[in-house]
This record gives structure tokens, sequence and C-alpha cells, in this order.
């Protein structure tokens, strides 16, 4: 529970920095406008050709060639390449930021894209193989069976904690995809405990806010039942769409600058700004010193 306690403490200490820099919200909205177009995008001409339909229709007959495969697969790759660029490029603005932050700084939103677009060539780089990864991973768990599936998803999970921290990596060391991933999983044997349990309390943050974001739409349905009018049903559908939208937002913000601060203190062993550095210290304390303290 100690290290539930740590990871909630951090979590309202990245809250307070970007308190402090609303306006780093603009990347997680700027990634979620840009991720919505590049969907656009891919499925307009998919769905004006009928390419989805001819698909469904072979598959059911098992007439899908091996030349449709090829195709599918290349499309599934594009897209998840182009998405995940979007992604990381808006992250590294973001992580910049907090780094400017941590420093003392006052971080820019113009700042932070020209960061982002002077390392364009290594989130391209990292992008294309994390689009490689994560397009045969899913190819190899399509294949095989039920446990064949546990274990991708294994692999998967192990893939995701590698490369926790490849973001700031970026940022800071300004370093090629491979390095980026070696030095993500060196830092990550340092700091594994604090950053798993830090996503999980903020998953289970997100999903209380969540739930609480829901309580406009079924008020408005329990009005709407009762007086047999549409209106509030449609405006707490809407209240709860923004919010949960909202939600969406300052979480991705949060996490990303946690992330950042972890990264500072586990590479640099800098407190940044913003952070406690008791809490910090505690939750990186080697075990050795846990144990001789408990002694």
């Amino acid at each position: 529970m100690a290290i539930f306690r740590k990871s909630s403490a951090l979590l309202k200490q990245s809250f307070q920095v970007l308190r402090q820099d609303k306006q780093l919200i603009v990347f997680p909205l700027m990634s979620a406008l840009a991720c919505g177009a590049v969907l656009i995008s891919f499925a307009t001409p998919i769905i004006a050709t009928g390419l989805i339909e001819d698909f469904s229709s072979r598959n059911g007959k098992e007439e899908i060639t091996l030349g449709m495969k090829v195709i599918g697969a290349g499309l599934s790759f594009l897209f998840y390449f182009v998405c995940y660029t979007v992604m990381v490029y808006f992250n590294t603005a973001l992580v910049s930021c907090a780094m400017e932050r941590f420093d003392g700084k006052t971080p820019t939103v113009k700042g932070g894209l020209r960061a982002a677009n002077s390392l364009l060539g290594q989130i391209i780089g990292w992008s294309l193989l994390a689009a490689t990864v994560g397009t045969v991973l899913r190819m190899i768990e399509e294949r095989v069976g039920f446990i064949g599936q546990i274990v991708v998803g294994l692999i998967g999970a192990a893939w995701s904690v590698a490369t926790y921290f490849v973001v700031p990596v970026l940022v800071v060391e300004r370093v090629g995809p491979t390095e980026a991933l070696k030095s993500s999983v060196k830092i990550m044997t340092k700091s594994w405990g604090t950053a798993l349990v830090s996503n999980i309390g903020l998953g289970l943050l997100m999903v209380l806010a969540y739930i609480l974001a829901t309580v406009p739409a079924f008020a408005g349905l329990a009005l709407t039942i009762k007086f047999q009018y549409w209106v509030p049903i449609v405006a707490g559908g809407a209240i709860t769409m923004v919010l949960i939208f909202l939600i969406a937002l300052i979480t991705s913000a949060m996490q990303m600058i946690l992330v950042a601060a972890l990264y500072r203190f586990a590479a640099a062993g800098t407190v940044p700004a913003g952070f406690v550095e008791s809490d910090m210290r505690a939750a990186f304390a080697p075990k050795k010193q846990k144990a001789e303290s408990a002694i």
C-alpha cells in the first residue's frame, strides 16, 4: 500500500504542474484531432471503393487471396505508423515543455512544437520501429490459438513496459530508435515499480472520473423518462461527452508529465521542479536500503 500512496502523491504533483501550464493540454488535443483526421483520410477511400464489403464477402467464402492479405496488412501498417507518428510527435512536444518547466523556465506551445520538429527524424524512425513490432504482433495473434494469443499479449505488454521512457529519451538524449529503446529499458529497471503502479493509479483515477462523467447522461435519461421529453437526455449526453473528452485530455497530459519527471529523476538524479524530493527518493529507494531501514 505504501507504493500506492507514493504514486498517488506523484500523480497529484503532476496535476499541479499541469495547472501551472494549462496550455500543455493543447498537445493531446492536437494529437486527438490529427489522429481523427488520419482515420477519416484512411476510412473515406476504403468505404468509397467498397473495399471493406469486398473483404467481408470474400472472408465468409474463404476467398481472400494472398494479394488482398498483403494489401490489408500494408494498409494496417501504414495506418498504425501514421497514427503513432502523430502521437509521438505531440507527446515529444509536451515532454519538451515539461522539461523546460522542470528547469524553472516558462514553456510555450510554439517552443514545444519547435522541439518536436527538430526531432522529426528520430520520431519517424521510432514510429517505424514501433509500427513494425505492433503489426507483426497483431499478425501473429491472428494466426495462433488461444494460448498463443495469451503469449503474444504478454509480449505486447513487455514491449509497452520496455518503451515507457522512449519519448523523454528522444527529447533529452536525441538518439535513434534502437538507442532510445535500450536507454528506456535501462531506466525502467530502476523505476519499473513506481512507473507501473503510477500508471495503474492513473488508470483507476480515469475510471472513477469516467463513471462520474456519466452522471449527467443518466440524469438526463431519468428526466426524459419522467417527463417524456427528449431535451434532457440530449443535453445530459452532450455534457457527458464533453466531460469524457476533457478527462482524456487531462489524464493524457498528466501521464506524459509524470513520465518526464520519473525519467528526469532516474536518469539525472535531480528532482523536477513541482515534485517533492522525499516522494521521488522514496519511490526510487533501492531494495537494500529499504531492507536496512526495516531492521
